[in-house]
């Protein structure tokens, strides 16, 4: 094995991702409600600019005055529209101190560059330029609890780590 063919295979391991596309999780998904979750219902903007240095200018379009759902997706242009990855999904609540633009700058100005949260460095270590951000503002923070968590249990994406159904974190954990 050259070295360059070692080197490269040490790269693609570091960015190995693993998905749980488990479709009975998937049925157990209440999709009756009040919030129609449909994609086309949310936004999607590029999180960082070119340089993938700084937030990308169109995070001031996120409410700032509502609480709601965010997803982070790898996208890769190789087949347009076909390949984007969605790898973690999470929740803003609005209070005094919090909301949705707010919660989503977080993770570039706190995460991006510590070990706080390891899979959320690794993120933007490995795909900061490729990262793109959904968003759904909603209504109530009861809705964004509730759905955060279903969402959460019935997608097991690769960088979310709390796995709020007992049953589901206990099964993830004797599999690892």
């Amino acid at each position: 094995m050259t070295t360059a063919a070692f080197d490269l295979g040490e790269e693609i391991e570091l960015r190995k991702l693993e998905f749980k596309l488990h479709t009975g999780l998937w049925n157990k998904f209440n999709k009756v409600g009040k919030v129609d979750l449909s994609l086309v219902n949310w936004k999607s903007i590029k999180y960082l600019n070119v340089r993938a240095n700084q937030l990308h200018t169109d995070l001031k379009n996120i409410p700032d005055n509502s609480g709601g759902l965010y997803l982070f997706t790898i996208k890769c242009d190789i087949i347009p529209g076909m390949t984007e990855f969605p790898v973690y999904i999470g929740r803003a609540q609005k209070t005094a101190t919090q909301n949705l633009r707010k919660r989503c700058k977080e993770y570039f100005q706190k995460y991006s560059k510590t070990n706080e949260r390891p899979l959320i460095t690794k993120m933007f270590k490995y795909w900061s330029k490729n990262l793109f951000l959904y968003y759904l503002p909603l209504p109530t923070n009861h809705d964004i609890i509730n759905y955060e968590k279903e969402l959460i249990n019935s997608l097991l994406l690769p960088f979310n780590t709390e796995i709020p159904d007992k049953e589901i974190k206990q099964a993830t954990l004797a599999f690892p």
